[in-house]
């Protein structure tokens, strides 16, 4: 029974505890029957009117923020924490192929896609014996450490661990009796990137891997299981390549039953890229180029073919090589010595990036320029006697010598060109007698005019500027002023000149063309699965019609001269007719690089030739490497 007895701001309520009396008791409005004056254990509660209006408000907010919180997660945010809470119930892994593949120009698959294995395991399932008999296994087969791994992340409860990664078919066969015993542990299949050629494009390819923390912060569209392109056009062409993976998904109960598996995530291929290269000229570069260095036991080489019409790179081989199936694989301790601690770099492509003294090379450039400046007449003969004597303008008794590399008695333009003389273009190029010659000054303008000095802007990959000098850059750099014997050098391709073999195939492609200097490319066009094209790269021009067509048919007849009875005459028997000029460039060590760059045919242009032998000492291997190379042009078209 209860009484309400009012007083002021009070409401007392008397209760007799043996009652079964619910809050609706407590709070009406009507004076219970179950009050008992004879009970002598009264329960008395003395509740003040303002707080209880306060606790009842109270209490209403936080059933209001409890019901909103139930349907937040519940609704709004239902999915995401249904995935998370399936974490350790549910088996998911990415499957491919989902790369883009890369073609040459004639259609052959250079880069593609191939599978490979990955050994995983659930640490915390296994015992400490088990851990122990896996990682012996593994260490005796494969030469991998993973036992600290195992118990770290058993230890953590990190859940799978990738013992083994990226293994061939061959190695994975080597686990069934490993995974025939332990049925914890799992085989799962991937695709990865394949390099069918191996070494062959590798330079021109780069090659993939997993990317680097560095990368990932910067690239968010990417996980940390995605391989990404390093080097090459995997690296510049990255976002045309790059395809989405396909997820395959496993349902699992609490007790191991797969109840459903299957594609959650359809794979999207990236796009396919074709180059400019020409697979046979590839090849056959290479292989030219690998006989040569063999033969004379050297290490260090380039070659590149250009098409003179479009500027479009048909072969590029730089050497040592690398095989870039082992980056995408891991690289063992083995590789990545041979790879980094190489002192031949073979990493760095020596055709983009390389800087180089040229040598007589750079004498064609020489030649028109003093044309285009009028300085001489090229019928003009210049007594060459083997060496030129400079008296200092300190001192008339100190005599500086300038030599030939041999005496060839009078010759003109194009007969100095042939034959490659040293006197002729140190008489053009500083002045001699009464021989006006261009200067320094002159000379680096129109080095700079065939773009020596600066990048190509080639579309894959970082170049090489290469280096024009001129008194003021010596004065800065060298803190020395300039000499005569400074401009007799740069005029024979000596001293501090420096150019890439792209950036001389590029000046050889000038006079093959008739004066168009060509921003050279390799990737030509990018289509989509479906055959869509979705990019093309045309050939550009970075000028042309800046030299006299009549001047650099006087050079042209010069380089042709060289073939038929000059320093590049090894040539001469090819079925075609070619054009060339040889160099033979000094460096700081014991042997001379052999230089040359030509084009053929002589009467329609194709293909720039270029090629450099690193300490090859004699410009003859290089005419040879050509020759093969021309050879085999020709033979295929």
């Amino acid at each position: 029974m209860i009484k309400k007895l009012f007083k002021k701001n009070q409401l007392r309520i008397n209760i007799n505890p043996k009652e079964d009396i619910g809050p609706e008791d407590i709070f009406s409005d009507v004076v219970s029957p179950l009050y008992d004056e004879i009970n002598e254990k009264k329960l008395q509660v003395s509740v003040d009117s303002m707080r209880f209006k306060i606790f009842f408000v109270c209490t209403f907010i936080l059933f209001f923020v409890f019901t909103a919180y139930v349907v937040y997660i519940n609704i709004l945010h239902g999915q995401e924490y249904k995935k998370l809470s399936q974490k350790n119930a549910n088996e998911a892994y990415e499957v491919g192929p989902s790369r883009g593949e890369i073609k040459t120009k004639d259609g052959i698959s250079i880069a593609s896609a191939d599978t490979a294995y990955d050994l995983l395991a659930n640490p915390v399932e296994l015992t400490d014996e088990q851990i122990l008999e896996i990682s012996d296994y593994i260490f005796l087969n494969f030469n991998e450490d993973v036992r600290d791994k195992l118990i770290s992340y058993k230890k953590q409860h990190l859940g799978n661990l990738i013992l083994l990664k990226n293994l061939s078919e061959y190695h994975a066969d080597e686990l069934n009796i490993l995974l025939n015993k332990y049925n914890l542990l799992t085989l799962r299949e991937k695709s990865i990137r394949y390099y069918p050629d191996n070494n062959l494009f590798s330079h021109i390819l780069g090659y993939t891997a997993n990317i680097g923390k560095e990368d990932l912060e910067k690239l968010h569209e990417y996980e940390i299981s995605d391989d990404i392109g390093k080097k090459g056009v995997e690296y510049y062409f990255e976002k045309y390549l790059k395809g989405v993976s396909g997820i395959f998904a496993k349902f699992i109960t609490s007790t191991g039953e797969i109840v459903k598996e299957g594609l959650v995530r359809e794979i999207e291929k990236g796009n396919e890229v074709q180059l400019t290269i020409d697979y046979g000229l590839q090849k056959a570069s290479y292989n030219a180029i690998e006989k040569s260095l063999k033969q004379n036991n050297l290490t260090n080489g380039a070659v590149v073919v250009m098409d003179v019409k479009t500027g479009g790179i048909l072969a590029l081989v730089s050497m040592p090589d690398f095989n870039p199936n082992y980056f995408v694989r891991g690289l063992t301790d083995e590789q990545a010595s041979l790879y980094f601690d190489n002192k031949n770099k073979p990493l760095f492509n020596r055709v983009v990036a390389g800087e180089y003294a040229t040598g007589s090379l750079i004498k064609p450039l020489i030649a028109i320029a003093a044309l285009q400046e009028g300085i001489i007449d090229p019928k003009k003969n210049i007594i060459t006697r083997g060496y030129i004597e400079v008296p200092s303008i300190y001192d008339s008794n100190v005599v500086y010598r300038f030599d030939d590399w041999k005496n060839h008695g009078a010759v003109d333009m194009v007969d100095a060109i042939a034959v490659s003389s040293n006197v002729y273009f140190y008489t053009i190029g500083g002045g001699y007698g009464d021989q006006e010659g261009l200067g320094a000054e002159r000379i680096a303008r129109y080095l700079q005019l065939f773009n020596w000095g600066s990048p190509l802007g080639i579309n894959f990959a970082v170049e090489g500027s290469g280096l024009v000098p001129t008194s003021d850059w010596k004065l800065k750099t060298k803190e020395e002023n300039w000499t005569i014997g400074d401009t007799y050098n740069i005029s024979i391709g000596q001293g501090d000149i420096l150019a890439t073999p792209l950036q001389v195939a590029t000046a050889t492609a000038v006079f093959a063309s008739n004066g168009k200097l060509f921003k050279p490319f390799i990737v030509e066009k990018i289509y989509s699965q479906d055959g869509g094209l979705v990019a093309e790269f045309h050939s550009d021009i970075i000028k042309e019609s800046f030299l006299s067509l009549e001047n650099l048919n006087i050079v042209k007849n010069g380089m042709r001269q060289a073939v038929v009875s000059g320093s590049s005459r090894f040539l001469f028997n090819l079925p075609f007719e070619v054009a060339g000029k040889t160099g033979t460039a000094q460096t700081s060590g014991i042997a001379n690089n052999a230089w040359f760059s030509g084009y053929g045919p002589y009467s329609d242009p194709q293909i720039v030739v270029t090629v450099l032998l690193e300490a090859g000492e004699s410009s003859d291997k290089a005419v040879r490497v050509a020759y093969d190379i021309f050879q085999a042009y020709f033979e295929a078209h």
